[in-house]
C-alpha cells in the first residue's frame, strides 16, 4: 500500500515539476523575446538619433595631389559615422568628361551610400557651385554636412582640410558638436574664422601666413577690407532689399569657404529666392586674380546671414598642434562666437 500510495504520488511530482520547467522555458523564452526586441528598438532608436551626413564637393580643377587630399578627408567623413555618408559632387560643364572619375572613386569608398555628381555652369568658383548644388538638392535634411572644394593653394588647403577631417576622430568630433551644441549653425577652421566687421589681423598671424599676405602691408590689416565692400552693398540688397548694413559685431567671415554646417541654417527663403540674382552677377571662369565680386561678397556674407539668423558660429582647431590622433577626438577644441 505504501509502495502503491507512493507511486501515485511520484507520478504526481514529475507532472508538477514537467510544469513548473516548461513554465520556466516559456519565462526565458518571452524575456529573451523581450531582450531582443529591446535591442532592436534601441538599435533602430540609435539609426534614428544617428545624424544624417553629407559632404558637398566643389570641382575647379584636375590635380592628383589635390584630389587625394579631398579623397582622404572623404573617406575620413565615411569612417566617422554610425550611418553611411552621401557625397554631392560639382564639376563644371567644360570638365572633360571627368564626372564619372569622380562617381567610381567616390562610390567604392566604404560607408557612402550615395553619389551625386552634377555638371553646372562655371560660375563664381566654389561658391557659384556650391549655389547651383543647394538649389538642386535637400540639405535641410542633413543634420551635419560638409563643404570643401579643390582649393589649388596648397597650404591653405590642407589646413582647412586637416581641421575639418584630417582624421575620423577630427570629422567625428564635429557631427557630434552639432548634436551637443543645437544652437550652433556653421563650424570653420580656427584661425579663418573670424567674427566683427572691425576685426584686425596682425601680418604674422597664421591667418595672414594662410592667405600669403604681401611683404610690406601695414602690421595690422582689417579682416573686412574696401574691396569688397561695393559687391556686399549689391549683394546684401538683393538679399534683404534693404541698404542698411548689418550690426558691426554680427560680420563674420569663414576665409577659404569650407565648413561643416547644419543643413537647416542655410535651408532658408532669403537665401534661396536670391540665388539666380547672384548667379548671375558672378564671374565666369573664375581665376584667382579676380576681386570685390559678388562671390567674394557672398564669403563674408554667407556665416554673417547665419548669425544674423540667430545661430552660432563655431570654430575647430587642434590643442598645441596641426595634427589629432586617429582614436581621441578630445583632442578637437571649439570656440562659439
Amino acid at each position: 500500500q505504501i509502495e502503491n500510495t507512493y507511486i501515485p504520488f511520484r507520478s504526481s511530482m514529475t507532472l508538477i515539476m514537467s510544469a513548473w520547467f516548461l513554465t520556466l522555458l516559456a519565462h526565458v523564452a518571452t524575456t529573451m523575446c523581450e531582450d531582443c526586441e529591446n535591442t532592436l528598438v534601441q538599435t533602430q532608436t540609435s539609426l534614428l538619433q544617428a545624424p544624417k551626413v553629407a559632404v558637398y564637393l566643389q570641382v575647379g580643377t584636375h590635380n592628383s595631389e589635390i584630389w587625394e587630399d579631398l579623397y582622404t578627408c572623404i573617406s575620413n567623413v565615411a569612417k566617422s559615422h554610425t550611418r553611411q555618408v552621401d557625397v554631392f559632387v560639382s564639376t563644371v560643364v567644360d570638365d572633360h568628361g571627368k564626372s564619372g572619375f569622380y562617381y567610381q572613386n567616390l562610390s567604392d569608398v566604404d560607408g557612402v551610400s550615395k553619389v551625386m555628381v552634377q555638371e553646372l555652369k562655371n560660375r563664381g568658383a566654389d561658391l557659384g557651385q556650391f549655389f547651383q548644388q543647394i538649389l538642386a538638392t535637400d540639405i535641410g535634411g542633413y543634420q551635419a554636412v560638409l563643404k570643401i572644394h579643390t582649393k589649388t593653394k596648397r597650404l591653405w588647403r590642407q589646413y582647412m582640410l586637416q581641421s575639418l577631417c584630417g582624421t575620423p576622430a577630427t570629422a567625428k568630433a564635429a557631427i557630434q558638436y552639432f548634436q551637443t551644441h543645437t544652437e550652433v549653425g556653421i563650424i570653420g577652421p580656427s584661425a579663418l574664422t573670424q567674427i566683427g566687421r572691425d576685426t584686425k589681423f596682425h601680418t604674422g598671424s597664421l591667418f595672414c601666413e594662410l592667405l600669403a599676405c604681401e611683404p610690406g602691408q601695414p602690421e595690422y590689416r582689417p579682416v573686412f577690407g574696401h574691396e569688397n565692400l561695393d559687391a556686399m552693398r549689391w549683394s546684401w540688397k538683393v538679399m534683404t532689399n534693404s541698404d542698411e548694413l548689418p550690426p558691426n559685431d554680427i560680420w563674420a567671415i569663414i576665409a577659404g569657404d569650407m565648413f561643416w554646417f547644419r543643413g537647416a541654417c542655410l535651408n532658408t527663403q532669403r537665401l534661396f529666392r536670391s540665388i539666380p540674382t547672384l548667379l548671375n552677377n558672378m564671374t565666369e571662369r573664375y581665376t584667382e586674380a579676380s576681386g570685390g565680386k559678388t562671390e567674394h561678397a557672398m564669403e563674408r556674407w554667407l556665416p554673417t546671414l547665419v548669425r544674423l539668423d540667430g545661430w552660432m558660429i563655431a570654430d575647430m582647431g587642434h590643442k598645441a598642434s596641426k595634427t589629432v590622433s586617429e582614436t581621441n577626438a578630445s583632442n578637437v577644441q571649439f570656440t562659439r562666437y
